[in-house]
């Protein structure tokens, strides 16, 4: 039926346009009620054409199909479940950490020297995105660090700076970051910059929680997360504690200096036992 009345529709649409062609004057005469009705014939006949599509291209699907479909549909893609927490790792630290004090203040020890600077930071661990270290100040544990990975070429913001001595000063310009730090802490003066690190600029200590947070500079917090991703916490309150120490020393005229080693300071330092 729907079949027919296409047809039908169209056969009348090109018979009236027939007329009109053989016989001009008629439109003279019945323009008005051709615009009136122009809206019911360009409905008629969009729906003529469609019935006639339906009609001559309509295909039934299989029966199958549907289930060949739903087999052939990707399925999503579950989350990957975060790591469980590494608390070993944590309570492991805690008891090195007062071994470690000693080792640093001890100069007769066989092997390389870890201590030799006001600050101390030695790197324990590197995931390939995320490096985790011990700080001490004058050779007494004071915070975590978090910084990027290491990598043999380095990646803008993504890479951390090689292992050193260096000097830790003032960086006495007034950056964006400086008067960020100013107008929420007003105890804050100037960044502490870690001065001539090679192909590096503007590597900084401040405050920080993870990967993201840093870009070549070093992060301090009084706590680790045992989690994954690596992560630290209380970070503004280690900040705090460890700027007003250090930003004294320098006000004294006191040089201050950083000493950074790698993770294989275990081995370089010959400790026999931790």
């Amino acid at each position: 039926m729907k079949r027919l009345l296409g047809l039908l529709v169209v056969v009348m649409v090109l018979v009236l346009i027939l007329v009109f062609i053989t016989n001009p004057a008629l439109i003279s005469k019945i323009w008005l009620y051709l615009v009136g009705f122009i809206g019911y014939i360009v409905a008629l006949a969009e729906k003529g054409f469609q019935s006639l599509k339906e009609a001559f291209s309509k295909e039934e699907k299989p029966k199958d199909e549907k289930s060949k479909e739903e087999a052939v549909a990707p399925k999503p893609v579950s989350a990957v479940k975060s790591a469980e927490p590494n608390i070993a790792e944590v309570s492991q630290l805690s008891e090195k950490i007062e071994q470690l004090e000693g080792r640093l203040k001890d100069t007769t020890a066989q092997g390389e020297s870890l201590g030799g600077g006001t600050v101390t930071v030695l790197r324990y661990i590197d995931d390939g995105e995320t490096t985790l270290g011990l700080l001490f100040l004058r050779n007494k544990f004071f915070a975590y660090t978090l910084e990027d990975t290491f990598r043999t070429e380095k990646i803008k913001h993504q890479t951390r700076i090689p292992a050193g001595k260096y000097t830790l000063d003032f960086n006495k310009q007034l950056t964006p970051k400086t008067e960020d730090y100013r107008d929420r802490m007003p105890w804050f003066d100037f960044h502490l910059e870690i001065k001539e690190v090679p192909n590096f600029s503007h590597i900084y200590i401040h405050i920080g929680n993870n990967h993201q947070h840093t870009s070549g500079c070093i992060l301090i917090a009084d706590g680790v997360s045992a989690g994954l991703p690596r992560a630290i916490t209380q970070s503004a309150l280690a900040y705090k504690r460890f700027y007003k120490i250090v930003h004294g020393l320098l006000q004294s005229n006191e040089q201050v200096t950083i000493q950074i080693h790698n993770e294989d300071w275990f081995e370089k330092s010959k400790i026999a036992v931790l």
